[in-house]
């Protein structure tokens, strides 16, 4: 659904906004993988993508098919970065699949709004809510760090946008509400499974013979000799 799209894109904004006011500015690898669900279907973002020991963004790897364009050309990550995967995630979101940046800036240069987004949604979105969203995807894949919206922009621009708040994510997403399942009744175990339970050997060849087992009363041997 289209406003549960709209729901995550604010969520990870929202997430990346705490995490900066927190001194952690710098998110590693920001991608559509990184966003969770927890039990009531609302979007969580991991914390595994938190820059612990590179603040300055210099010890930095990163696995990302679409990459910031300064990393590739000094190998640094800057906060500006992270605005740039979160507009790759904003395309994620829009089209339902990976598209590269630069064929989406492309599509929102030519103003094929309706091209760009996924084939599901057709009809079932605010053409107004697609533009302001398409709109600050354009601004986060800016080439220039500098020309990117801070953190604080991308929550001031998305929450208008998230018009349902009462409505539970596990509704949008269609499916039903977690909950715990009542304890299975443990039902009392036979003489036999008291008997294995304890490991009494005993108790088991009585119940065994109790029940008339008998050993076999022949053996067949084999052999693989001519």
């Amino acid at each position: 659904e289209w406003a549960m799209r709209l729901r995550v894109a604010t969520c990870i904004a929202e997430a990346l906004d705490y995490c900066s006011s927190e001194g952690h500015p710098l998110y590693h690898d920001l991608n559509a993988y990184r966003v969770l669900f927890d039990e009531d279907g609302d979007p969580r973002l991991s914390c595994f993508g938190l820059m612990k020991n590179s603040r300055d963004g210099k010890s930095y790897s990163t696995n990302l098919a679409y990459t910031p364009p300064e990393y590739l050309r000094n190998g640094r990550v800057t906060p500006e970065s992270v605005i740039y995967s979160f507009g790759t995630v904003l395309v994620d979101l829009l089209s339902g699949k990976h598209i590269p940046p630069s064929h989406a800036l492309d599509m929102i240069r030519g103003k094929n709004i309706v091209l760009l987004m996924d084939s599901h949604l057709e009809g079932k979105f605010s053409m107004e809510e697609a533009t302001v969203v398409v709109g600050l995807a354009s601004q986060c894949l800016q080439y220039e760090p500098r020309e990117r919206p801070s953190v604080k922009d991308l929550v001031a621009t998305l929450a208008p946008l998230h018009t349902k708040p009462d409505v539970p994510s596990y509704v949008m997403l269609g499916t039903s509400k977690y909950e715990e399942a009542p304890p299975t009744p443990q039902r009392p175990l036979s003489p036999m499974g008291e008997a294995c339970s304890r490991l009494d050997l005993t108790a088991i060849h009585q119940i065994l013979v109790m029940n008339h087992y008998k050993d076999d009363e022949g053996t067949n041997e084999l052999s693989f000799q001519e």
